[in-house]
């Protein structure tokens, strides 16, 4: 089977990982991959790829070549733009002529795409090739916005071939919009057998893009309240974006010499290996990389309450708390497990079991049965 991957780019973040995991894993199982990114241009991938995966990059910032806006392109394009009726996506004719003449070239069987705005684009390029989309949806769009595309959205989802969402919730959702939704955790690669020298100092740890969503600006000044409480402990934050320059502004306002922040690094399982403790201050997740990686290495977890995919993760006073949206809440849960070092170490023993509870294999198997009936409708498509 041939199929193509559409998304943005590949820099850091947990769509890019899951994009790269599941090239990586249909590449091994012996299928044909593509994996075409919007606007990569000449930047390295955050993530290793497997080299029988093939990359592709559209270039966008750019113009359209006269084989790419050509007529039969734009007519189906216009088709499609009627169906979504946003006059937003109307005005990006040329880059969704690029997209289109891009992904037909691969001459995919199945075209599966990712993240929201990535996936309106890519319904809407796509229409009138008789190819099956798979939109594959990141967060929880049951609470997300994506501001002018949202309508597009969940018109153009109901001409998907299928739409995954990385919990039931989502999914369920997503159904009653009249969509075909199915819930696939996201797959992620099991850590190595790494057991880290133990520092003397303990070891509070995010790994988070700096942005609204994530908060981290709560997770800072909860930890600087209690930072004088805890000497032996420190505080690093692992990532990066929009927030970067006025969290290190925070930072070394009020607790400098015991939060460290750090730039994005591929290799989570190295950051994770010997920490003390993982926090997540999201307020909204689809699924939850970074926890699912933490306690994968035995990692107990304080999470603010993200909704159902996270509270599927962690397993509240088995693996790690659950905690209320409010920085007063946040604080009482990392007293309490910075404090009770028997209790941080019975929530580490049973966090790894997240490995077999959510695993590799079992979201591959269901991905496989999407794929099969995209192929199915292909072939009799076609025939």
């Amino acid at each position: 089977m041939r199929i193509t991957l559409v998304i943005a780019s590949l820099q850091g973040g947990g769509a890019e990982r899951v994009c790269v995991n599941l090239a990586n894993a249909w590449v091994m199982r012996g299928l044909d991959v593509t994996l075409l990114t919007i606007s990569q241009r000449s930047r390295p991938p955050a993530y290793a790829i497997d080299s029988r995966v093939k990359l592709k990059d559209i270039g966008k910032p750019r113009a359209p070549r006269p084989a790419e806006l050509n007529h039969d392109a734009i007519a189906a394009i216009n088709q499609s733009l009627g169906q979504a009726c946003c006059s937003s996506l109307s005005k990006e004719m040329e880059l969704l002529a690029m997209l289109r003449y891009g992904i037909l070239e691969t001459e995919p069987e199945v075209v599966v795409s990712v993240i929201d705005r990535t996936n309106v684009r890519v319904l809407t390029a796509l229409g009138g090739s008789g190819l099956p989309v798979i939109a594959c949806e990141q967060t929880d769009c049951s609470r997300i916005s994506i501001g002018s595309l949202q309508s597009a959205r969940k018109s153009l989802y109901r001409h998907a071939h299928a739409v995954v969402a990385p919990h039931q919730t989502i999914a369920d959702w997503l159904q009653r919009q009249g969509t075909a939704a199915y819930a696939i955790p996201n797959p992620l690669v099991a850590p190595p057998a790494m057991l880290g020298p133990r520092n003397c100092r303990r070891r509070l740890v995010t790994l988070s893009r700096l942005s609204q969503e994530k908060r981290p600006e709560l997770l800072v000044r909860a930890f600087a309240t209690i930072a004088a409480d805890y000497p032996d402990w420190d505080l690093e934050i692992h990532g990066d974006g929009p927030m970067r320059s006025s969290l290190a502004n925070l930072i070394s306002r009020v607790a400098p010499s015991r939060i460290s922040l750090h730039e994005f690094l591929d290799a989570p399982y190295t950051i994770l290996d010997g920490a003390d403790l993982f926090v997540s201050t999201s307020w909204v997740e689809g699924f939850g990389n970074a926890i699912w990686e933490a306690l994968a290495c035995g990692v107990p977890v304080v999470a603010m309450d993200a909704g159902d995919s996270v509270r599927a993760l962690v397993r509240h006073r088995v693996d790690g708390l659950i905690v209320k949206n409010s920085g007063s809440a946040l604080t009482r849960g990392l007293t309490w497990l910075m404090g009770n070092d028997w209790i941080r170490a019975a929530f580490a023993m049973r966090a790894p079991e997240v490995v077999t509870r959510f695993s590799m294999e079992s979201a591959l198997q269901k991905w496989d049965a999407l794929l099969e009936s995209a192929g199915k409708y292909r072939r009799l498509s076609c025939s």
